[in-house]
């Protein structure tokens, strides 16, 4: 018959998909009227952004927004000069992927792992693209078991009930928001700062500086960074300058704010928010003198959070009876043990060598091109290892004043703590933003300082097996000797208490105050061999 057990509600999380996501898209560009036509594609820049996962039986579909930055030298209808351009052009994506399993609720880890972008000019006027989209996708199924923490015995028929119990401390997935803030903001040119002539690029990040729990909301603040590279109108009273060598940079930093719904959230729980830029449009406008030295943004930020609670567990992984046969059945328990919030900045130093000729640098960035994690241990100890391809941009003018593009990738390394080595499995999608670029100039080379955020949840998921069910055969009850109530037994170093006990069907509390003169722990093996004192029991 069953055992008169307590069941306790434990949180259940299994990995119904851990794998690269490949997003193939095409598209034909044609240029607009006021953009010149295409001499030299000088860099496709490729920026994903995921908007929502959704979840329908054992499917899981990702949607999101793929922007494509091509900046491009053009040459005017009169043909008396280069430009420096760009033109932007947004697709959405969706993809269906299959899980292992099915799921009500997902937590879903994601990682923007690379990109690769084939541009060609068929014509001066059209443009082809094909792409690749890579995501490193992990997703976590969130729900529950319910498995033997206690007993309850009955006075009138005892059992005799024993269960090896332990505690565990589990990370309860509670909520995974997502929200679009549309941002929209004009934007006034520095007064040292000439007019703007035309547009030349855009490019901009959303950073996170702090966010707060409350009752079912989450309130983030930050700031929208935004860069803005132009061509000036000319002050000279000698004549129009030519219009490369009045490329104008102006930066901007907008404050930005949103309370994100997060149900069943409190301040008691465990929360990492980030921002990331999904949509970014800035256009000249005039102001009221006629001139154009304001700007027009309209932008979309993603606001995701990661929420869970810590909480304790009581559950049983062993059993038995001192009075009857008695059988346990174990199930096998996957669950996150913890989530550790990754708030970190990478920072990334070296030299870029210049080639010769390179008389002044119009503008410089950094973008990251590509990542993956790898999972070390030493010493008892394990690091999670960022790995970042990171590509070091840089506009130039030369001697003769043609514009020029240099490109270099580097690598960089950063590790991250995860704990004590164990049996668990590890797992880190971080969310990677370059949020800081500035440069040097020496002689012959560029000093160059980049900072890289990573932001993100190093998840330990462990497995173990617990019990399920109990079944006490009182048909078949222990035979003890009734002569004999106490037993010398000689442990050797290593041996459990509970094994012991179990062995003689004699209770656990029984053998601990037989033997209170020595330092003996339930759960602990015996430090040395000792002799142990085994009373036993008679019914």
């Amino acid at each position: 018959m069953e055992c008169n057990a307590i069941r306790q509600a434990v949180c259940a999380n299994e990995v119904v998909y851990d794998s690269v996501v490949e997003v193939p898209l095409e598209n034909d560009v044609i240029l607009p009227d006021y953009c010149p036509d295409i001499v030299k594609v000088l860099k496709c820049t490729v920026n994903a952004c995921v908007s929502s996962t959704q979840v329908q039986g054992r499917q899981m579909t990702l949607e999101g927004l793929c922007t494509v930055h091509l900046l491009y030298l053009g040459e005017d209808s009169a043909g008396s000069s280069l430009q420096l351009r760009s033109i932007d052009t947004r697709m959405p994506y969706s993809k269906t992927v299959d899980l292992k399993g099915e799921a009500q609720r997902l937590l879903v880890l994601a990682q923007m792992d690379s990109s690769y972008c084939n541009c060609r000019a068929v014509s001066k006027r059209r443009l082809e693209l094909k792409l690749s989209l890579s995501h490193r996708v992990c997703a976590l199924s969130a729900g529950e078991q319910q498995l033997i923490g206690d007993s309850a015995e009955d006075t009138q028929q005892p059992q005799g009930l024993q269960l090896r119990k332990r505690m565990l401390e589990q990370c309860c997935f509670v909520a995974q928001p997502r929200e679009i803030i549309d941002i929209r903001e004009e934007l006034e040119l520095g007064g040292s700062k000439p007019a703007v002539r035309s547009m030349i690029s855009s490019r901009g990040c959303a950073v996170m500086s702090d966010h707060k729990l409350i009752s079912g909301k989450i309130v983030t603040k930050g700031e929208l960074r935004i860069t803005v590279l132009y061509n000036g109108e000319s002050s000279t009273e000698e004549g129009a300058q030519s219009e490369k060598e009045n490329i104008q940079q102006m930066d901007f930093v907008l404050p930005i704010s949103a309370v994100i719904d997060a149900p069943g959230a409190d301040d008691g729980c465990l929360c990492l928010a980030d921002y990331s830029l999904c949509e970014l449009e800035i256009s000249p406008k005039l102001d009221q003198n006629g001139e154009n030295t304001l700007f027009e943004l309209e932008a979309k930020v993603s606001a995701t959070a990661q929420v869970c609670r810590i909480q304790q567990a009581q559950v049983a992984d062993d059993c038995y009876s001192t009075r009857y046969e008695c059988e346990g059945q174990l199930r096998p328990l996957s669950f996150l043990e913890s989530m550790q919030p990754v708030e970190e900045s990478c920072l990334y130093k070296g030299e870029v060598e210049l080639p010769e000729g390179v008389e002044e640098i119009l503008s410089g960035w950094g973008q990251v091109s590509g990542s993956a994690v790898r999972f070390e241990e030493q010493e008892g100890k394990q690091t999670a290892v960022l790995q970042v391809n990171l590509d070091l941009c840089l506009l130039a003018l030369d001697a003769d004043g043609s514009i020029q593009f240099y490109n270099k990738t580097e690598q960089m390394e950063c590790p991250f703590a995860a704990g004590a080595g164990d049996d668990s499995r590890l797992l880190f999608c971080p969310q990677l933003t370059v949020v800081g670029f500035d440069y040097n100039r020496t002689t012959a080379n560029l000093a160059v300082r980049c900072e890289v955020q990573v932001r993100g949840m190093l998840c330990r998921l462990k497995r173990c097996n617990l019990l399920e069910e109990v079944t006490v055969d009182e048909s078949k009850p222990i035979e003890h000797d009734q002569d004999c109530s106490l037993t010398i037994y000689y442990a050797d170093a290593g041996e459990t208490l509970w094994e012991i006990a179990k062995r003689y069907h004699t209770a656990m509390q029984s053998v601990l105050e037989a033997n209170s003169q020595l330092e003996l722990s339930p759960q602990a093996g015996v430090s040395k061999r000792e002799m142990l004192l085994i009373p036993i029991l008679s019914h």
